[in-house]
């Protein structure tokens, strides 16, 4: 018979009876309910993280971001795709997304990128 909780758990999250769920052993309704646990997206859109900039404009930039189907992250991470940095960048995280391979782009290349798909080299 299986302990507490996997009943508790299987009589709540599945149709099986309790005559069912009686006669599982403890590693069997484990086995059931992790097979019932969805499996999450991956989310494999491109990551932006905006720093450097007040909060009005930062704002603006997020939902343009949104907009264009770009994942907003606060923090540079290896996931990280673009480092949007505004007049007040700190160089301790510009310096830590080009370490990390981050493509570092200034306000204008970002709304380029949105418009045309392409960053250039310089503006």
């Amino acid at each position: 018979m299986a302990s507490d909780k996997p009943t508790m758990i299987l009589k709540s999250k599945s149709d099986m009876s309790a005559e069912e769920i009686e006669a599982l052993s403890d590693a069997e309704a484990w086995k059931i309910i992790y097979s019932m646990r969805t499996v999450k997206a991956k989310d494999n859109r491109l990551q932006v993280c905006f720093t450097g900039f007040g909060t009005s404009k930062k704002k603006e930039l997020v939902n343009l971001a949104h907009d264009n189907r770009f994942k907003v992250v606060a923090s540079v991470t290896k996931k990280l795709d673009y480092l949007v940095g505004g007049e007040n960048a700190g160089p301790k995280k510009i310096e830590k997304a080009e370490s990390q391979g981050v493509q570092c782009l200034n306000e204008q290349q970002f709304s380029n990128l949105i418009a045309t798909g392409e960053v250039p080299d310089e503006i």
